[in-house]
Protein backbone atom coordinates (compact mmCIF):
# COMPACT_ATOMS: atom_id res chain seq x y z
CA UNK A 1 0.00 0.00 0.00
CA UNK A 2 2.79 2.18 1.14
CA UNK A 3 4.36 1.66 -2.41
CA UNK A 4 0.94 2.46 -4.37
CA UNK A 5 1.03 5.58 -2.81
CA UNK A 6 5.12 6.95 -3.44
CA UNK A 7 3.93 5.96 -6.90
CA UNK A 8 0.79 8.00 -6.34
CA UNK A 9 3.27 11.14 -5.18
CA UNK A 10 5.95 10.62 -7.88
CA UNK A 11 3.23 10.88 -10.33
CA UNK A 12 1.79 13.93 -9.33
CA UNK A 13 5.13 15.25 -8.95
CA UNK A 14 6.29 14.31 -12.61
CA UNK A 15 2.49 15.95 -13.88
CA UNK A 16 3.29 19.06 -11.75
CA UNK A 17 7.00 18.93 -13.24
CA UNK A 18 5.44 18.59 -16.71
CA UNK A 19 2.77 21.47 -16.26
CA UNK A 20 5.14 23.97 -14.77
CA UNK A 21 7.59 23.84 -17.90
CA UNK A 22 4.37 24.13 -20.19
CA UNK A 23 3.61 27.23 -18.41
CA UNK A 24 7.26 28.13 -18.95
CA UNK A 25 7.35 27.45 -22.24
CA UNK A 26 3.85 29.00 -22.90
CA UNK A 27 5.30 32.67 -21.24
CA UNK A 28 8.47 32.16 -22.69
CA UNK A 29 6.70 31.70 -26.75
CA UNK A 30 3.28 33.69 -25.82
CA UNK A 31 4.16 35.86 -28.72
CA UNK A 32 4.79 33.60 -31.59
CA UNK A 33 2.19 31.91 -30.21
CA UNK A 34 -0.46 33.77 -30.66
CA UNK A 35 0.98 35.71 -33.97
CA UNK A 36 0.90 31.78 -35.51
CA UNK A 37 -2.72 32.01 -34.54
CA UNK A 38 -3.55 34.71 -35.32
CA UNK A 39 -2.31 34.15 -39.19
CA UNK A 40 -3.47 30.74 -39.28
CA UNK A 41 -7.17 32.84 -38.59
CA UNK A 42 -6.75 35.01 -41.37
CA UNK A 43 -5.70 32.41 -43.80
CA UNK A 44 -8.68 30.63 -42.76
CA UNK A 45 -10.90 33.93 -43.31
CA UNK A 46 -9.05 34.58 -46.75
CA UNK A 47 -9.63 31.59 -48.02
CA UNK A 48 -13.03 31.74 -47.43
CA UNK A 49 -13.45 35.00 -48.48
CA UNK A 50 -11.56 33.93 -51.83
CA UNK A 51 -13.98 31.80 -52.62
CA UNK A 52 -17.39 33.20 -51.38
CA UNK A 53 -16.28 36.24 -53.36
CA UNK A 54 -13.63 35.23 -56.29
CA UNK A 55 -13.38 31.81 -57.12
CA UNK A 56 -17.32 30.86 -57.13
CA UNK A 57 -18.05 33.84 -59.26
CA UNK A 58 -15.25 33.13 -61.48
CA UNK A 59 -16.12 29.66 -62.05
CA UNK A 60 -19.40 30.99 -62.88
CA UNK A 61 -18.33 33.62 -65.37
CA UNK A 62 -16.31 30.80 -66.98
CA UNK A 63 -18.97 28.63 -67.52
CA UNK A 64 -21.07 31.01 -69.04
CA UNK A 65 -18.54 31.78 -71.42
CA UNK A 66 -18.50 28.43 -72.51
CA UNK A 67 -21.93 27.71 -73.20
CA UNK A 68 -20.77 30.55 -75.95
CA UNK A 69 -18.01 28.26 -77.03
CA UNK A 70 -19.83 24.90 -76.93
CA UNK A 71 -22.86 25.92 -79.65
CA UNK A 72 -20.00 26.77 -82.25
CA UNK A 73 -18.41 23.38 -81.58
CA UNK A 74 -21.73 21.59 -82.11
CA UNK A 75 -22.57 23.24 -85.57
CA UNK A 76 -18.55 22.91 -86.52
CA UNK A 77 -17.28 26.25 -86.12
CA UNK A 78 -14.38 25.28 -84.86
CA UNK A 79 -12.66 28.73 -85.48
CA UNK A 80 -15.31 30.66 -84.22
CA UNK A 81 -15.61 28.50 -81.02
CA UNK A 82 -11.38 27.94 -80.25
CA UNK A 83 -10.39 31.74 -80.64
CA UNK A 84 -14.24 33.53 -80.25
CA UNK A 85 -15.19 36.75 -82.48
CA UNK A 86 -13.40 39.56 -80.73
CA UNK A 87 -16.81 39.83 -78.11
CA UNK A 88 -17.41 36.55 -77.10
CA UNK A 89 -14.48 34.34 -75.55
CA UNK A 90 -13.18 31.26 -77.08
CA UNK A 91 -11.70 27.95 -75.49
CA UNK A 92 -8.22 29.33 -75.80
CA UNK A 93 -8.80 32.47 -74.02
CA UNK A 94 -11.15 31.11 -71.43
CA UNK A 95 -8.27 28.29 -70.66
CA UNK A 96 -5.50 31.03 -70.50
CA UNK A 97 -7.65 33.77 -68.33
CA UNK A 98 -9.57 30.82 -66.25
CA UNK A 99 -6.78 28.55 -64.98
CA UNK A 100 -8.23 28.31 -61.36
CA UNK A 101 -11.37 27.47 -62.41
CA UNK A 102 -12.94 24.46 -62.94
CA UNK A 103 -13.90 25.19 -66.07
CA UNK A 104 -10.12 25.29 -67.45
CA UNK A 105 -10.48 21.32 -68.42
CA UNK A 106 -12.94 21.78 -70.51
CA UNK A 107 -11.54 24.22 -72.36
CA UNK A 108 -8.35 22.69 -72.50
CA UNK A 109 -10.88 19.63 -73.89
CA UNK A 110 -13.06 22.18 -76.46
CA UNK A 111 -9.02 23.87 -77.29
CA UNK A 112 -7.72 20.61 -78.13
CA UNK A 113 -10.71 19.23 -80.18
CA UNK A 114 -11.02 22.39 -82.25
CA UNK A 115 -7.03 22.94 -82.94
CA UNK A 116 -7.13 19.08 -84.45
CA UNK A 117 -9.84 19.97 -87.23
CA UNK A 118 -8.39 23.14 -87.67
CA UNK A 119 -5.18 21.04 -88.45
CA UNK A 120 -3.13 22.58 -85.43
CA UNK A 121 -2.14 19.05 -84.02
CA UNK A 122 0.77 20.53 -81.99
CA UNK A 123 -1.48 22.95 -80.41
CA UNK A 124 -4.25 20.13 -79.94
CA UNK A 125 -1.71 18.13 -78.57
CA UNK A 126 -0.87 20.56 -76.15
CA UNK A 127 -3.85 20.57 -74.93
CA UNK A 128 -5.24 17.71 -75.06
CA UNK A 129 -2.16 16.96 -71.81
CA UNK A 130 -3.06 19.68 -70.22
CA UNK A 131 -6.44 18.43 -69.54
CA UNK A 132 -7.30 16.66 -66.48
CA UNK A 133 -6.71 12.64 -66.39
CA UNK A 134 -9.09 11.79 -63.21
CA UNK A 135 -12.45 11.25 -65.78
CA UNK A 136 -12.64 7.93 -67.26
CA UNK A 137 -14.50 9.40 -70.48
CA UNK A 138 -12.51 12.48 -71.23
CA UNK A 139 -8.62 10.74 -70.29
CA UNK A 140 -9.30 8.02 -72.94
CA UNK A 141 -10.90 10.73 -75.20
CA UNK A 142 -7.60 13.12 -75.34
CA UNK A 143 -5.22 10.46 -75.40
CA UNK A 144 -6.94 8.99 -78.23
CA UNK A 145 -7.22 12.59 -79.73
CA UNK A 146 -3.19 12.91 -79.45
CA UNK A 147 -3.00 9.50 -81.52
CA UNK A 148 -5.12 10.93 -83.78
CA UNK A 149 -2.75 14.20 -84.05
CA UNK A 150 0.46 11.98 -84.32
CA UNK A 151 -1.28 10.01 -87.20
CA UNK A 152 -1.70 13.09 -89.01
CA UNK A 153 1.65 14.07 -88.40
CA UNK A 154 2.95 10.87 -89.89
CA UNK A 155 4.30 9.26 -86.72
CA UNK A 156 2.90 6.12 -86.12
CA UNK A 157 4.64 4.79 -83.44
CA UNK A 158 3.70 8.11 -81.13
CA UNK A 159 -0.01 7.63 -82.73
CA UNK A 160 0.01 3.68 -81.25
CA UNK A 161 1.57 4.87 -77.95
CA UNK A 162 -1.07 7.03 -77.45
CA UNK A 163 -4.06 4.67 -78.90
CA UNK A 164 -2.70 2.31 -76.40
CA UNK A 165 -2.84 4.12 -73.85
CA UNK A 166 -6.62 5.32 -74.69
CA UNK A 167 -7.68 1.48 -75.39
CA UNK A 168 -6.15 0.80 -71.92
CA UNK A 169 -8.65 2.76 -69.86
CA UNK A 170 -11.46 -0.26 -70.86
CA UNK A 171 -14.03 2.35 -71.76
CA UNK A 172 -16.83 0.66 -73.08
CA UNK A 173 -17.71 3.10 -75.63
CA UNK A 174 -14.00 4.56 -76.70
CA UNK A 175 -11.87 1.27 -76.21
CA UNK A 176 -13.21 -0.39 -79.59
CA UNK A 177 -12.82 3.00 -81.19
CA UNK A 178 -9.04 3.02 -80.69
CA UNK A 179 -8.90 -0.42 -81.12
CA UNK A 180 -9.80 -0.40 -84.51
CA UNK A 181 -7.59 2.46 -85.12
CA UNK A 182 -4.77 1.07 -83.57
CA UNK A 183 -5.21 -2.23 -85.46
CA UNK A 184 -5.94 -0.26 -89.12
CA UNK A 185 -2.34 1.35 -88.16
CA UNK A 186 -0.39 -1.96 -87.85
CA UNK A 187 -2.08 -4.31 -90.50
CA UNK A 188 -2.09 -1.16 -93.28
CA UNK A 189 0.95 1.06 -92.17
CA UNK A 190 2.96 -1.53 -90.35
CA UNK A 191 2.13 -4.65 -92.27
CA UNK A 192 1.99 -6.61 -88.63
CA UNK A 193 -0.65 -8.92 -89.39
CA UNK A 194 -0.38 -10.71 -85.96
CA UNK A 195 -0.43 -7.72 -83.98
CA UNK A 196 -3.55 -6.35 -85.84
CA UNK A 197 -5.51 -9.55 -85.54
CA UNK A 198 -4.41 -9.57 -81.52
CA UNK A 199 -6.64 -5.95 -81.97
CA UNK A 200 -9.24 -7.02 -83.99
CA UNK A 201 -10.19 -10.35 -82.02
CA UNK A 202 -10.15 -8.19 -78.90
CA UNK A 203 -12.70 -6.26 -80.95
CA UNK A 204 -14.52 -9.35 -81.86
CA UNK A 205 -14.59 -11.17 -78.30
CA UNK A 206 -14.57 -8.51 -75.74
CA UNK A 207 -16.55 -5.31 -77.52
CA UNK A 208 -18.95 -7.25 -79.14
CA UNK A 209 -21.74 -5.19 -78.98
CA UNK A 210 -20.01 -2.24 -80.34
CA UNK A 211 -20.32 -0.62 -83.81
CA UNK A 212 -16.59 -1.62 -84.39
CA UNK A 213 -17.54 -5.00 -84.22
CA UNK A 214 -20.56 -4.96 -87.35
CA UNK A 215 -17.67 -5.52 -89.88
CA UNK A 216 -14.58 -6.50 -87.65
CA UNK A 217 -14.82 -9.96 -89.39
CA UNK A 218 -13.73 -8.87 -92.80
CA UNK A 219 -10.56 -7.32 -90.96
CA UNK A 220 -9.76 -10.59 -89.30
CA UNK A 221 -9.83 -12.27 -92.45
CA UNK A 222 -7.95 -9.59 -94.11
CA UNK A 223 -5.30 -9.65 -90.87
CA UNK A 224 -5.14 -13.76 -91.34
CA UNK A 225 -3.86 -13.79 -94.93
Amino acid sequence: MESRKNQGKHEEKDMGEILSKAEQFFEKHQKIIYYSLIAILAIVVIWFLSKRYYFEPKNEEAAAKLVWCEQNLARDSFALALNGDGINSGYAEIYSSYKITKAKNEAAIGAAVCSFHLGKYDDAIDYAKKANRKSINFAPAMDGLIGDCYVEKGDTKEALKYFEKAIAYGNEALSPHFLKKAADLYLFELKDNKKALEYYQTIKDKYFASRQAEDVDKYIELASK
